[in-house]
C-alpha cells in the first residue's frame, strides 16, 4: 500500500476528508524528499495538505514560501505518489493561514480543533513497502560504506572533530544527509555513550557513530578502528566485541512479525549477563529500537507494547566495556535482516548473519 493509499485509508476509518501533515518524518515518507533547511530544526520548510480523501481522487497540495516552492518542485519531489499542487506564500507570509480548519480535518501536530492523528501516522509509515524497503538498504549500505572509507584512512593523532569532518564529507559525497555524527577516541565512549566530538585527539582508537539519510530514509551505522601496538590487546578487544554480538544476536533473534518489542529487549537486555558483561550494563545506554524515518522512533524498553511486522525497521545498538554495534535491519517473514554490508569492512559470523568485526590498522 502506498503512502497516499495509507492516507485514504486513515482518513476513511477516522471519518475524515482532509489530513495536514506537519511532523517532517511523516513529510519524509510521504514526498521521499529533503524537507527541511536548517537540519537543526524540529519542523519542515512545508506542509500538505491531504483533501479529498473520503473521495474518488485524493490531492495533495504543498504550501511553502516563495523562496522555497521551486527548488522542492525542482529537486525534492521525484519520489512523491503521483502529481502534487503547490501553494507559496511570501517569506514574510503565515503558512497556517492556508491550513484547512472544521469538522473532518485532522492533523500530526496541534493545530484548531483538528482531530490528533499522531500516532496513526506513526504507526502507518512504520511497515516500509517493497520500494521503500529497497531504498532504505541502498542508503544502509552506502552508509556503511562512507563510515569504511573513513575508518580504512584513519591514523593516530586525529581529533575526534577531524574525523566527524571525514565522515561527514564522506556521506555527503555519497548524496547522505549526516543527521548524527558522533566520534569517541581511546574508549571515550566509555563515560559517555553519545560522544559527541570534541578536540581530543585519538591515539589507540575510535568509535565511529552516524546517520546518513536520503529520500527521508535513515540508516544507523556504528562501527570501531583500533591501532596495532598503541595499546589495547587485540585478542582481548576482539573477545569483548564478539561477546557484544552474541548480545546483539539475542535482540536480532527475537526481533520477528508478531513479537513485542517489549519482550525483544528483554531478550537482548537478558543476554549481557551470560556474555561476561555486568547483567545492569543495558541501564548504562537506550537499546535502540524502531528506526527507518527518524533515527529512532522512541528508545524501545520492556514496557514498549507494539508488536512488530514484517517491513518495520529496528536499529538495536548494544554496548559495554568499550565496545558498541549497530546496524539498521529490516523485519522479514523469515526474520530480521541487517542492511548494512560492507564488503570491504572485516565481518565475522554470528547466529548465522555476517556481522562487523573491529578493524584493526
Amino acid at each position: 500500500m502506498s503512502p497516499l493509499e495509507k492516507l485514504v485509508e486513515l482518513a476513511r476509518r477516522r471519518d475524515l476528508h482532509t489530513l495536514l501533515l506537519r511532523e517532517p518524518a511523516t513529510l519524509g515518507w510521504l514526498l521521499g524528499g529533503r524537507v527541511h533547511v536548517p537540519q537543526t530544526l524540529d519542523t519542515a520548510c512545508l506542509d500538505v495538505i491531504a483533501s479529498g480523501l473520503s473521495g474518488p481522487e485524493p490531492r495533495l497540495m504543498v504550501v511553502s514560501n516563495a523562496i522555497e516552492a521551486p527548488r522542492l518542485a525542482e529537486t525534492e519531489f521525484a519520489l512523491a505518489p503521483g502529481p502534487l499542487d503547490q501553494q507559496a506564500v511570501p517569506w514574510w507570509g503565515d503558512r497556517t493561514a492556508c491550513f484547512p480548519t472544521g469538522p473532518g480535518v485532522g492533523a500530526d501536530r496541534p493545530w484548531g480543533d483538528a482531530v490528533d492523528v499522531s500516532a496513526d501516522l506513526a504507526a502507518a509509515r512504520r511497515v516500509l513497502d517493497d520500494d521503500q524497503a529497497a531504498r532504505l538498504a541502498g542508503v544502509t549500505a552506502d552508509t556503511a560504506a562512507a563510515v569504511g572509507r573513513v575508518a580504512r584512512e584513519l591514523r593516530p593523532g586525529l581529533t575526534e572533530y577531524e574525523v566527524a569532518g571525514r565522515m561527514a564529507a564522506s556521506l555527503l559525497t555519497s548524496e547522505l544527509d549526516p543527521v548524527v555524527l558522533m566520534v569517541a577516541a581511546d574508549g571515550r565512549d566509555r563515560r559517555h555513550r553519545h560522544p559527541l566530538p570534541t578536540g581530543r585527539r585519538g591515539e589507540s582508537s575510535f568509535l565511529l557513530v552516524c546517520c546518513g539519510r536520503r529520500h527521508g530514509l535513515v540508516a544507523s551505522v556504528t562501527r570501531q578502528v583500533l591501532f596495532r601496538g598503541t595499546g589495547p590487546d587485540p585478542g582481548e578487544r576482539a573477545d569483548r566485541q564478539h561477546a557484544l554480538l552474541r548480545v546483539e544476536r539475542a535482540f536480532l533473534d527475537a526481533s520477528t512479525p508478531g513479537t513485542r518489542l517489549g519482550d525483544v529487549v528483554a531478550e537482548g537486555t537478558a543476554a549481557y549477563a551470560g556474555q561476561g558483561f555486568a547483567s545492569d550494563e543495558w541501564t548504562r545506554h537506550h537499546q535502540g529500537g524502531l528506526s527507518g524515518w527518524l533515527p529512532r522512533e522512541f528508545p524501545a524498553h520492556v514496557g514498549s507494547d507494539l508488536n512488530l511486522t514484517t517491513g518495520m525497521v529496528v536499529a538495536w545498538n548494544p554496548s559495554g566495556d568499550g565496545v558498541k554495534v549497530e546496524d539498521t535491519c529490516l523485519v522479514t517473514s523469515d526474520g530480521v535482516r541487517p542492511l548494512g554490508r560492507d564488503p570491504e569492512w572485516p565481518t565475522v559470523e554470528v547466529g548465522g548473519r555476517l556481522r562487523p568485526d573491529l578493524l584493526w590498522r
